[in-house]
């Protein structure tokens, strides 16, 4: 294997060396969150308490980035785009980041009084949950390099990595615990989630990612947010789950979460029929046999 060139370390460069606009692109868009968010703080947007809004804010993208990341294997699948694991790595980093900057600004927050600290993390369960999950994903941002595959060896660092998404649904359980009644986002995610899950598990199955199985998955993942969030509010509030159900049929004030989770189903269910009406077979079935990696902090193969 060729000693990788000191300009294929940079974000923005292949393993090669050379520019990659998807690579570019991306890096920019994983700094923005950042960026618009000490914007907001410097403009004065923020409530009364602006570190506690960037405490909230840092870990929503935290999350987001982190489902972001998880899609990115599945839509190889659908799209047959290859390239997109170029990004792959790169998405996790900047989740790791953003729960990084997360953790940070909350022991800011309390003065770095570290008793305090400690005693939060150990006596509060939804704090407790998600440093467990910041010490896993932790763990995947350190071995995400190609020195640890070989010390590891393939095998065991991809059952270490497969362990993202035990950490993904930590962090999910960990942000429903903290936001209390306001879990639209988070329920979003949660579906979002479970859809990913769904295409993979279809794939293994030797199930075709075509556009009816597709769509029959997003009708299944929003019924599964359905009732997840409507689980929820009954265990959290003590609302009636029925009532709770009911809500999706009633468009008056808003949509709920199950429904943008059928729609993003949808679109994949789209994109797969357009990738198969447009692309060629032989195109489409191209380095199929190595879209199976299930690492998110894992980035593209070593040029030969």
């Amino acid at each position: 294997m060729p000693t990788p060139s000191l300009a294929s370390w940079l974000p923005w460069t292949d393993r090669a060396g050379r520019l990659s606009a998807l690579k570019l692109v991306t890096f920019i868009a994983m700094l923005a969150p950042a960026f618009w968010m000490a914007f907001e703080w410097r403009m004065g947007w923020f409530s009364t308490k602006p570190l506690t809004d960037t405490i909230r804010e840092s870990g929503d993208w935290a999350l987001r980035l982190l489902v972001v990341a998880l899609a990115v294997t599945p839509l190889r699948f659908v799209t047959r785009w290859n390239k997109l694991i170029l990004v792959r790595r790169m998405l996790g980093l900047a989740a790791l980041f953003y729960t990084l900057v997360h953790v940070l600004l909350y022991c800011l927050d309390l003065q770095l009084d570290w008793p305090e600290i400690l005693s939060e993390l150990v006596l509060r369960t939804y704090l407790t949950i998600g440093t467990i999950a910041t010490l896993g994903l932790v763990v995947l941002g350190i071995t995400s390099n190609d020195l640890s595959i070989h010390r590891l060896g393939a095998r065991r660092w991809n059952l270490l990595h497969a362990s993202v998404y035990l950490l993904a649904v930590l962090s999910l359980l960990h942000e429903f615990m903290e936001v209390k009644i306001d879990s639209y986002e988070v329920s979003i995610l949660t579906g979002i989630f479970v859809l990913l899950m769904g295409a993979r598990q279809m794939r293994k199955a030797g199930i075709a990612l075509n556009f009816i199985n597709l769509s029959l998955l997003a009708a299944a993942a929003g019924l599964a947010t359905a009732l997840i969030e409507a689980g929820y509010y009954g265990f959290a509030t003590g609302v009636n789950a029925e009532r709770v159900l009911a809500a999706n049929l009633d468009f008056t004030y808003m949509v709920r979460p199950a429904w943008w989770v059928v729609v993003v189903g949808l679109c994949f269910a789209l994109v797969s029929l357009a990738c198969n009406l447009l692309l060629p077979p032989s195109k489409t079935n191209r380095g199929a046999k190595r879209l199976d990696i299930p690492a998110v902090f894992s980035g593209e193969p070593p040029p030969a």
